[in-house]
């Protein structure tokens, strides 16, 4: 068995972290995986306990500092006779530094950046720019894909779609009760939204676009635009549940899904709403018009409280909600399957990154 070490930094449990869940779920032999977090000294491990509470082996790299020069010893250990596989800007930079030590191939995943400050926005160039000592990059999206290979000519770069597991249906018994758990008012729509509160999502449009629209908003995340939100939000019919583990209940309790954001890659909110059967409104950008076109979801310019509003009302029609859902989920089962992008990953990614290091080819799995 080759071990396949996902690496990822931080400590939330967002889209890049439940993709590199699926991921991990997915993957079957030859491959090993195990999902390693990067943590600093007294940080809870959540990328960790959600792992295990898949079965999934894991390891806690305590990372302090920017540098965090004193992780590189555990991650030579990991990467010895197997890949590491980045998913964020500092991982990527660590892991470059321990597979030329420990003589094991690196990949990386870039999920999307953030920009929400000049240092991140820093951070994300440097790790374009080292994405060229990578064996192979694998971006969520055309556009981000175009962005890499400019920043780092040269470098393989591999479009691989994000991919869930795509379960049962939410019963109108679970969304009774989700609503009432969630203490959702009797007889409104509800609009949801999934994700940091964070800049680049820019949930401040849709708080705006929800103002005085008779519609009650679930706010599922947290991150540092919490506070300016709650108090502009005072007065309104709006729940902010901060971080939210499992949006099982959240996307039961709502009636649309809505993800105004600035910049994104394929985020795995869409998908997780597409296939529990909520409709979802979101901004054009990144890979959401291949996603949520040819009526799959609805679609607006990015900013655009007017445009989101209206939407946002549309939406409000039963029939029209009940077939746009029932598109995206079949689109769904379709194209974003768990499966088949843990198959683009051994296929384009870890096989030709572990046979061009070794030069010996790797028996593929069935």
């Amino acid at each position: 068995m080759t071990r396949i070490v996902h690496l990822r930094s931080g400590h939330g449990l967002y889209g890049a972290e439940r993709s590199l869940l699926a991921l991990a779920g997915a993957t079957r032999p030859p491959f090993e995986p195990v999902v390693a977090s990067l943590v600093r000294p007294g940080r809870q491990d959540t990328l960790g306990d959600a792992a295990r509470e898949l079965g999934l082996e894991t390891a806690r790299v305590v990372a302090p500092g920017r540098l965090s020069l004193r992780a590189i010893g555990p991650l030579v250990r990991l990467a010895r006779g197997g890949l590491l596989h980045a998913h964020d800007y500092k991982s990527l930079v660590l892991a470059l530094a321990a597979g030329a030590l420990a003589r094991a191939p690196v990949v990386a995943t870039f999920h999307g950046d953030t920009a929400h400050s000049g240092t991140v926005r820093l951070y994300e160039a440097l790790a374009r720019g080292s994405a060229r000592w990578a064996s192979a990059v694998a971006a969520t999206s055309a556009v981000l894909g175009d962005e890499i290979r400019a920043a780092a000519p040269g470098v393989q770069v591999h479009v691989i779609a994000n991919g869930i597991a795509v379960g049962r249906l939410a019963s109108e018994v679970e969304r009774a009760e989700a609503r009432r758990v969630l203490a959702v008012p009797a007889g409104v729509p509800v609009v949801a939204y999934v994700g940091r509160l964070s800049p680049e999502k820019a949930p401040e449009v849709l708080l705006r676009a929800a103002r005085n629209s008779g519609a009650f908003v679930l706010f599922a995340g947290d991150g540092p635009l919490r506070a300016e939100l709650e108090a502009e939000a005072v007065g309104a019919p709006v729940r902010f549940l901060g971080f939210v583990r499992d949006v099982r209940q959240v996307l039961a309790a709502a009636d649309v899904l809505a993800l105004p954001s600035r910049t994104e890659g394929l985020p795995m909110a869409v998908l997780e709403a597409m296939a529990a059967g909520l409709p979802v409104v979101a901004s054009a950008v990144g890979s959401l018009p291949e996603v949520l076109g040819d009526g799959a979801g609805w679609l607006v310019p990015a900013g655009d409280v007017a445009a989101l509003r209206e939407a946002l009302g549309g939406a409000r029609d039963q029939a029209l909600r009940g077939s746009v859902a029932r598109t995206a989920r079949a689109r769904v089962e379709a194209r974003y399957g768990a499966a088949a992008m843990a198959r683009s990953y051994r296929e384009r990614l870890y096989q030709p990154a572990l046979e061009s290091r070794v030069r010996l080819p790797l028996s593929r799995a069935p």
